[in-house]
């Protein structure tokens, strides 16, 4: 099975160390994509639908881009969102190769690395399949997102932080990401972090209608360099932590996830976590899907899809 290829030559490593994709005989693949390819949806989706294998290399936003256009342009999904006979098997395979800033979704799901014989190792048939839902933005009079990790709140506002006063010191990566996190669980209600108003339902019952310093939402089973702070269960494939206005230690919190301490609770300091099946906001503060501001109005709705395949 020949996978089509799509580049995106703007993505921060693409940019700087040249693409892995483009060094390999035209003859590897179905097709290669590399010029303009966010206004060659269209074409990537029928080439990608015939090949039934996509590899994409760029970052975050660009995989969260180019899954997007197969999602929203599949007849298995109307208006009223996915049809639920819909398998992953309808769309086709995808592999992510990092060739952004941080890479956080091809670092758990994706290759771990652009280096050549990892690339060719891939393509002779040497890899693993991993099953993963992804999540579904939407909103009434938008168009529908599709990603792995959704922030309001705390979070966007750190990701903004991280994109003007660290990335513009030369800091790249997931140690700009942690970066930004330390500067701004330091102290809340500070330059990086503070409230926001929020109406939030859970599972179609009410959760939250207060000040909230951010929520966090994934599929993936873990995050950045090990973060995963998620410690919640229940129904769904949404992990969700939610944050009240100003919860105590947070720093501690923090790096106690960090160090894998899940089985502890804590919201007697301002802090949950669940699984959910559907999230669905009243918020007019920010919010970010996969690194990239979203515009989509203050009510929307945050749910999966059906499992995509991977191979890496």
């Amino acid at each position: 099975m020949k996978p089509i290829f799509v580049i995106n030559p703007l993505s921060e490593s693409v940019a700087k160390k040249g693409s892995s994709l483009a060094a390999l005989p035209s003859d590897v693949a179905a097709g290669v994509f590399r010029d303009d390819i966010f206004d060659r949806f269209d074409e990537i989706v029928a080439a990608g639908r015939k090949a039934g294998w996509v590899v994409i290399e760029g970052g975050d936003g660009t995989a969260q881009g180019i899954i997007s256009a197969f999602f929203n342009r599949s007849p298995h999904i109307t208006s009223e969102g996915v049809n639920k006979n819909l398998s992953g098997t309808a769309l086709p395979k995808f592999t992510l190769l990092p060739g952004g800033m941080t890479n956080q979704v091809a670092k758990n799901i994706g290759l771990r690395t652009r280096k050549m014989t990892a690339v060719k190792r891939l393509l002779n048939g040497q890899h693993e399949s991993l099953q993963t839902p992804l999540l579904r933005v939407s909103a009434q009079n938008h168009p529908d997102h599709y990603g792995f990790l959704f922030s309001s709140g705390g979070v966007p506002m750190v990701t903004q932080f991280t994109k003007d006063k660290i990335h513009s010191r030369g800091i790249g990566g997931s140690f700009a990401v942690c970066a930004g996190i330390l500067r701004g669980i330091s102290g809340q209600n500070s330059d990086v972090l503070s409230p926001t108003p929020i109406m939030l339902k859970r599972n179609d019952k009410a959760c939250a209608q207060e000040n909230h310093l951010g929520t966090l939402v994934t599929t993936l089973p873990s995050l950045l360099m090990g973060l995963d702070p998620f410690w919640g269960s229940g129904d769904g494939d949404l992990r969700v932590t939610y944050a009240q206005e100003n919860p105590n230690h947070l720093a501690r919190h923090v790096l106690s996830l960090w160090m894998g301490r899940k089985h502890k609770t804590r919201s007697q300091d301002g802090l949950h976590s669940w699984q959910a099946k559907t999230l669905d906001y009243d918020y007019n503060g920010p919010i970010v899907l996969d690194g990239e501001p979203l515009d989509i109005g203050s009510c929307f709705r945050v749910s999966s899809t059906p499992a995509l395949t991977f191979l890496r």
